[in-house]
């Protein structure tokens, strides 16, 4: 899909107009079309920075079906088409782009408030990387936001156990995380154990100010929470590698902006907070990665493909006496044969959170990307000893 128009809309910000084009698109396109998942992925983009969560919802869900693999088995002998360019086939998605559809769900529940459909999404991520590794034969490792996410609305839920363990697989995916030391002390607290609030007081400096900030947050007593989740800047490009026309590769875009500076404030109260926002997921370095790992599947396909080109061009010789024609039908097709270099082009480049205890009450959330101008501000209420996830995006 190349509709300029609907990434020139969602650059600037006009994030419904955005949606009505993609709309307009997919009707045009329809869901089985060769890029009939491309306009959902980014429709659903669309709806979801403009703050339509049961729109982007919607559109996810039928993203996800669309994208869903019968056969994970299949993964481990990567398909392409033979004698022909891939993009004439209906666009199925990336391993990380149907991955992140379940991390958007996830996201989407959570702002709407819908907890147990959030970890459901969440838990549906780990599972899909599972099975891409056991039966794919893929070389994935789990996603540390989706864990870290099922973990806040775990704790949300008061399932202290459940929570404990994801903060702990997050600690084991992304161990230098910013306060996931005072995120697992809390729990150990919570869970009585001895032994662990020790292991972690260890591994991570924790104050005494942080131990008394801990105990509070999972006491029945405990603070509200403002959850910010920063879409930063943009994902790669997908584009012909410079060895092989006809084999894929993405590259870095310009991000200019690194981290966020989110800020919360209470106008009654005077009360305001702010903290920067830390990496969960770079969605960069595994989109990089994750078509690196396929590389070697794709030119053993693609060189059978030239194979099967250059028989079927002899074949022709043979048939028509003409030593030329067959020769230049296999030429044609060689040259036909084209990267696919569609993909989910609205994505960030990474996912990043802050949080932030407060009262209950309603509040004005701000994000300023560090080095670009701020993003506008949202209002949101929460009540006591609840949690409130706040989305911003930011593209340069």
């Amino acid at each position: 899909m190349n509709d300029t128009e609907s990434d020139a809309l969602f650059r600037s910000g006009r994030y419904e107009a955005s949606s009505t084009r993609l709309r307009a698109g997919l009707e045009k396109e329809g869901v089985d079309g060769r890029d009939g998942l491309l306009y959902l992925l980014d429709l659903g983009l669309s709806e979801h920075s403009a703050g339509k969560v049961d729109e982007a919802i919607k559109a996810f869900r039928l993203a996800d079906q669309t994208a869903e693999i019968k056969d994970y088995t299949s993964l481990s002998t990567e398909t392409a088409t033979l004698l022909t360019t891939d993009q004439i086939k209906q666009y199925k998605g990336e391993d990380f782009e149907n991955v992140l559809i379940n991390v958007y769900l996830a996201m989407d529940y959570a702002a709407k408030g819908d907890r147990e459909s959030a970890i459901v999404e969440a838990k549906r991520v780990n599972r899909k990387l599972y099975l891409m590794n056991t039966e794919g034969k893929r070389k994935y490792a789990q996603n540390a936001f989706a864990r870290y996410l099922s973990g806040i609305l775990y704790e949300a839920d008061r399932n202290y156990n459940d929570a404990y363990v994801d903060y702990k697989l997050t600690a084991e995916l992304l161990p230098k995380f910013p306060g996931i030391g005072r995120d697992l002390w809390a729990m150990a607290w919570k869970m009585g154990d001895r032994d662990d609030r020790e292991r972690w007081e260890k591994e991570f400096p924790i104050t005494e100010a942080e131990k008394n900030a801990a105990k509070a947050r999972v006491s029945l007593a405990r603070p509200a929470e403002i959850v910010v989740l920063y879409e930063n800047g943009i994902s790669p490009r997908k584009i012909p590698d410079a060895g092989f026309h006809s084999i894929p590769k993405f590259f870095p875009r310009a991000n200019p902006v690194k981290v966020g500076m989110a800020s919360v404030s209470s106008d009654p109260s005077g009360e305001s907070f702010e903290a920067k926002t830390n990496v969960l997921m770079d969605i960069e370095a595994v989109a990089i990665e994750n078509l690196r790992e396929k590389w070697g599947g794709l030119l053993a396909k693609k060189l059978a493909g030239a194979g099967l080109k250059i028989g079927l061009g002899a074949y022709v010789n043979s048939k028509t006496k003409d030593s030329g024609l067959g020769t230049l039908l296999a030429l044609a097709l060689d040259a036909s044969d084209q990267a696919d270099t569609r993909s989910w082009n609205l994505l960030p480049r990474d996912l990043q959170v802050a949080r932030f205890p407060v009262k209950g009450g309603t509040y004005t959330v701000k994000l300023s990307p560090l080095g670009a101008s701020p993003l506008p501000a949202k209002t949101v209420q929460v009540k006591p000893g609840e949690k409130a996830f706040v989305t911003f995006r930011y593209m340069p």
